[in-house]
């Protein structure tokens, strides 16, 4: 594989980008909140249980750090030969010799945007968290529309990616 073919620098920076973001997030966080911070909260987005900041944000680092390592070991597992547990219609067609470094480059991006979208999600409801834990706040903002937005921004990528390899290109 060429360099050229498994370049998809704007999605990698993107995502590299929030996941050091999520990082400086939480370090500035951590370092300002009280040593009791909303860890649950209800339907109507007003907290229903307070815990120890430093439990809550070794949870928030573990999840970050789960999902940012998902999305990298999948997007480095992509590589040709090595592709049986990769799903996509008419498989045979768009791993084809002459298509599967494009294929592969559309998936790794397409990865690496979701990731960078969850990310983003993940960043907007612990912010929100923070607020309320800082007295901003007395409920989360607005926790639909971070859920909605979410959700519409994963059926465009899931129509995108079912656009792209629909049956024979």
């Amino acid at each position: 594989m060429t360099p050229k073919q498994h370049n998809h620098p704007f999605a990698m920076a993107l995502f590299s980008l929030l996941s050091a973001l999520l990082v400086g997030h939480a370090i500035y966080h951590y370092l300002i909140l009280p040593k009791r911070v909303a860890t649950h909260f209800g339907i109507s987005g007003e907290p229903d249980a307070w815990g120890p900041k430093t439990v809550f944000f070794l949870w928030y680092l573990i999840i970050s750090a789960i999902l940012s390592g998902l999305v990298m070991v999948v997007n480095h597992s992509l590589k040709p030969g090595k592709l049986v547990w990769l799903n996509i219609p008419d498989k045979n067609y768009w791993l084809a010799p002459e298509r599967i470094h494009a294929t592969l480059k559309y998936v790794r991006s397409s990865m690496l945007l979701f990731g960078s979208g969850t990310l983003l999600f993940m960043l907007d409801f612990f912010n929100q968290s923070f607020q309320v834990s800082l007295g901003n706040s007395s409920k989360l903002d607005h926790p639909l529309i971070t859920l909605v937005v979410y959700l519409f921004f994963c059926v465009l990528l899931t129509a995108a990616f079912f656009r792209r390899f629909r049956r024979n290109g």
